[in-house]
């Protein structure tokens, strides 16, 4: 299978100064039902987004996804299928995640007009990933501490959850109108790869100082990781950050000698 994926420097020339939609991936997370696949695909050609990701669900092959792409087939010939979010992700500079729930590790929840807010102004610069969960069971919560960003579509209480292609379509919607919009800037963010790498050197030093609990470090890893997301980390943070915990490691080895 070919995915289809621009060079991010030679899109942005080619558009000059225009918002790159090319710069946005939909990420289909667990999806059981090819049909969705198929309608997700049809909303995102709808609103001139055309990258595609499923992680670990149906094929977007399936004969079934094809009937309801209607015209959008070619975003399923060229999506590509990863087995982790991790590894979908590893390439860009802020990932968002969509969630139905609330909850306090789940905050500030944007609304899409918000999120789109977020999102259109680094898109020349960065590789985005819109994340969606499951139709039984959305994300998990290992899942949304790799987002940098979440979003929930307000909804008639008694009957708050979307269908997965109609959600697709919801945000796509917000994504087009705010690229209409607004102008790109130039920051070029801290690929998720490289913030997992900081993160994992990060959780090692803290455990190395004593500051996490070694039988349950990801309950205050988790925090970190919101407190950082919501500053939208560029490259330079990222090394800013490294050096920190390289240092603090070069401390403690020397202690121990």
């Amino acid at each position: 299978m070919v995915f289809y994926e621009p060079n991010l420097e030679d899109v942005v020339a080619d558009m000059e100064g225009k918002i790159v939609l090319d710069s946005i991936s939909i990420i289909l997370v667990r999806p059981r039902f090819p049909e969705n696949i198929g309608s997700a695909a049809r909303a995102m050609k709808n609103m001139g987004i055309h990258r595609l990701i499923v992680v670990d669900g149906c094929s977007p092959l399936h004969m079934n996804a094809y009937k309801l792409a209607s015209g959008a087939e070619e975003i399923l010939e060229r999506a590509e299928e990863c087995p982790t979010l991790s590894e979908a992700i590893s390439g860009m500079g802020c990932v968002a995640g969509t969630t139905s729930e609330t909850g306090k590790e789940r905050t500030p929840l944007l609304t899409p007009k918000e999120l789109a807010a977020k999102l259109i102004p680094i898109s020349k610069k960065n590789f985005i990933g819109l994340v969606f969960g499951s139709e039984k069971e959305g994300l998990k919560n290992e899942e949304l501490s790799l987002c940098h960003l979440y979003a929930r579509i307000p909804s008639f209480e008694s009957f708050s959850t979307l269908n997965l292609a109609q959600a697709v379509m919801v945000l796509c919607y917000e994504l087009f109108q705010s690229s209409t919009a607004t102008l790109a800037c130039s920051t070029r963010m801290a690929s998720s790869e490289q913030a997992e790498r900081m993160f994992a050197h990060m959780e090692k030093t803290l455990l190395d100082i004593g500051f996490l609990e070694a039988d349950k470090p990801k309950r205050i890893m988790r925090t970190l990781r919101r407190l950082l997301a919501r500053s939208r980390m560029e490259e330079r943070d990222i090394q800013i950050l490294q050096g920190i915990w390289s240092k603090v490691d070069w401390i403690l080895r020397g202690k121990k000698v």
